[in-house]
């Protein structure tokens, strides 16, 4: 037993200096650190965290398919059954965003970016758009369409 808790303990103080390290050879970047304390101040501990579904800048383009410029980012996250499809355009350092939501009701939405929080409402059928945000991490909140319904926030979107 002795000698599984020594394995252990080099275990762990092996992992510790490589990870001191990664971060005198190689550490992240400061605009890395300051985008990941920022999505944790984005957070609320009462709305549903959405899972990814979909990411069209993981999954990669559809095969023939050629452009002058880059295709648009196709982003789906689902929270229960709700659904949200995000569009993303980037166009001269400024991103166009087009959504839609599978529940058609009228319910508020807001986009937090680096330089504050866009807020809008979806139409009868679930649809919003946000013109001219900022190049950035983009966080997509959605709800609730009634009181006392749930709030969904989507994962953090780097585009």
């Amino acid at each position: 037993m002795s000698q599984q808790r020594d394995d252990e303990q080099g275990a762990d103080r092996l992992g510790a200096a490589v990870a001191r390290v990664y971060v005198t050879v190689d550490p992240p970047p400061p605009h890395l650190l300051v985008a990941a304390s920022a999505a944790l101040a984005w957070r609320d501990p009462d709305a549903a965290l959405a899972t990814l579904l979909m990411d069209s800048a993981v999954a990669g383009e559809a095969a023939g398919i050629r452009s002058g410029s880059a295709p648009p980012r196709l982003v789906s996250f689902a929270a229960g059954d709700l659904v949200v499809d995000v569009e993303l355009t980037e166009v001269d350092g400024v991103v166009h965003l087009v959504g839609q939501v599978s529940r058609p009701v009228a319910a508020p939405v807001a986009i937090r970016h680096s330089d504050g929080t866009w807020t809008g409402t979806t139409d009868a059928l679930g649809r919003f758009a946000a013109e001219s945000l900022p190049l950035g991490p983009l966080r997509v909140t959605w709800g609730p369409a009634e009181p006392g319904g749930d709030t969904v926030i989507g994962p953090t979107i780097l585009p």
